[in-house]
């Protein structure tokens, strides 16, 4: 698992001998196990080291379990070093010789998605997600009341239609407010209790808009990023566009 620990454990390596670091991004999008065993014999061609080769393809074959969507390896043959980390986050496939195991790109990753609070709104309810160690610790879910849209009535609707109309309109707007109000609420402890310093909201863009301007100034100033999204995504989904997001300038 990517956290602090593991990282600190791989940064301090130190030998006399080069260290092969190796990103190979195992989406099931890009195909099944075999077609990701392809791309890393490409990607170890021109390795030339063959001891390294050697250990690296015996881990794919023998250990690890493909059921992540990405994995890190760094080896070291003659120090007797190898170490590897699955990851939940997609990664470009990476391969580099040095002196030093290459651990910018999970630093960068650790960045992106730590401490990091994630708020799928609509105009009933919400879904939210915290994250770090660039893992989801957490998930809660906040329902209020239905909202039925009502339907504006016609130039041939009677007086007494149209005003029940205008009236439902209205009561539906108060439940919309309320929910809101509620879910910004429930949405403010939950980023209390687990100390989340960056948030993002999704939705559609006039709820995020009202739950965004409805959050305390403590919680506006840690919003880093909105986009559009279909309170039925996926944990997949949300995780993928919460990387989009932060990849953006």
């Amino acid at each position: 698992m990517l956290n602090e620990t593991s990282l600190r454990s791989i940064r301090d390596f130190s030998a006399d001998y080069p260290v092969v670091s190796l990103y190979l991004n195992t989406e099931p999008a890009l195909g099944n196990a075999e077609t990701h065993r392809l791309r890393l014999r490409n990607m170890l061609k021109e390795l030339p080291l063959e001891k390294e080769i050697h250990r690296i393809e015996e881990f794919f074959a023998h250990r690890y379990d493909w059921s992540g969507r990405a994995v890190a390896v760094f080896s070291c043959a003659p120090a007797d070093f190898f170490e590897f980390i699955p990851l939940s986050i997609p990664i470009k496939d990476f391969i580099k010789i040095a002196s030093k195991p290459e651990i910018v790109p999970l630093e960068d990753l650790l960045q992106d998605v730590n401490h990091l609070g994630v708020v799928l709104v609509d105009q009933q309810g919400a879904r939210l997600f915290y994250y770090n160690m660039g893992e989801m610790v957490e998930q809660e879910g906040v329902v209020g009341e239905e909202i039925k849209h009502v339907k504006s009535g016609s130039s041939t609707s009677s007086h007494g239609l149209r005003g029940g109309s205008i009236d439902g309109a209205r009561n539906e707007k108060e439940k919309v407010g309320r929910n809101l109000r509620h879910i910004r609420e429930f949405a403010e402890k939950f980023f209390r209790a687990h100390k989340i310093t960056k948030i993002m909201i999704a939705g559609s863009d006039d709820n995020i808009a009202q739950l965004k301007n409805g959050l305390s100034k403590e919680f506006q100033n840690k919003v880093v990023g909105t986009f559009s999204m279909s309170m039925t995504a996926t944990h997949a989904d949300v995780l993928s566009k919460i990387l989009q997001v932060g990849k953006q300038p």
